[in-house]
């Protein structure tokens, strides 16, 4: 019998061989090498990425915001900062490789993914409207996540045969096996990116609203300091506001706080603000609208 970590190689860059078999294949040989982080990385593309585990960021997908008028039907949602564009049409899939791949299957014409609850409510304050709202994705926006998958799995078995770890049949030596151990070259969560907070990476986050009073700094530092807003970021936004001055009577925020959320919306994408992007412009958008009395 021949080597399995050799045979995940071909499998892999055979593409009539189903993502799940490749999975459960490499999911063995993490089992047989005792290599934990793989075995977990391998177990959430097979069963789902459940709530507080990292999301790897090709399972982040760029949907289309739509509104939905009741007349005319869905139109496009315009948002004029990249950064907060990006954060309101990026969304999380975390289901196993299994449902992905029945998505793509079953939604040959695209998908819709409406907004609910306090995430609906949020956007609706933000953009001033009653309007239902939901991103639109086509038909081929998840293939990505699979193809990523497999060149996870193709690398990491490349790797192992690299570090001398081939298996002999479905087993290993124990010399193979403390070669696993050793080396730090040979985990699988190498080869893809994840985002760095997951307390707060869910789409349809609960955004509390402690804010009661108009132009109150103190109740907003309060509610941003709650959603882990560091105080010299909170400081430069009073800064902004009292730069700004009053704003205009169509709601158009002032240049200053314009480029703070635009700075926050790139830290938390960046992973140095502990929120995730998805639910960055959400904590902004209702703090500083609830703060100069739009909402």
């Amino acid at each position: 019998m021949g080597s399995i970590v050799l045979e995940l190689q071909a499998n892999a860059m055979d593409d009539s061989v189903s993502i799940q078999t490749l999975l459960r294949k490499a999911y063995a040989i993490s089992i047989k090498l005792s290599v934990e982080d793989s075995k977990q990385w391998i177990e959430a593309e097979m069963n789902g990425y459940g709530a507080g585990k990292e999301v790897p960021m090709y399972r982040r997908i760029k949907g289309a915001l739509q509104a939905l008028n009741p007349v005319r039907g869905p139109i496009p949602v315009q948002v004029s900062d990249n950064d907060i564009e990006d954060t309101l049409s990026v969304f999380q899939f975390r289901q196993s490789i299994a449902e992905i791949e029945g998505i793509i299957n079953k939604h040959g014409k695209g998908f819709f993914i409406p907004f609910t609850g306090s995430q609906l409510s949020s956007l609706q304050d933000l953009f001033k409207s009653e309007y239902q709202f939901r991103l639109s994705f086509s038909a081929t926006s998840l293939i990505p996540i699979v193809d990523n998958v497999r060149n996870i799995i193709l690398r990491w078995a490349l790797r192992l045969e690299k570090e001398g770890v081939t298996g002999n049949g479905l087993s290993f030596s124990s010399d193979e096996i403390n070669k696993a151990h050793m080396s730090t070259n040979i985990n699988i969560k190498n080869f893809q990116g994840v985002l760095g907070d997951v307390t707060d990476s869910e789409l349809t986050q609960n955004l509390e609203m402690t804010i009661n009073e108009s132009n109150n700094f103190a109740e907003l530092a309060e509610y941003l300091s709650k959603h882990n807003v560091p105080e010299n970021d909170i400081a430069e936004l009073q800064h902004a506001i009292e730069n700004d001055g009053t704003i205009s009577a169509t709601g158009q925020l002032g240049s200053n706080v314009s480029s703070w959320i635009g700075n926050m919306c790139s830290k938390a994408a960046s992973g140095s603000w502990a929120i995730s992007l998805a639910s960055a412009a959400n904590v902004l958008g209702i703090g500083i609208a609830k703060f100069y009395g739009l909402s």
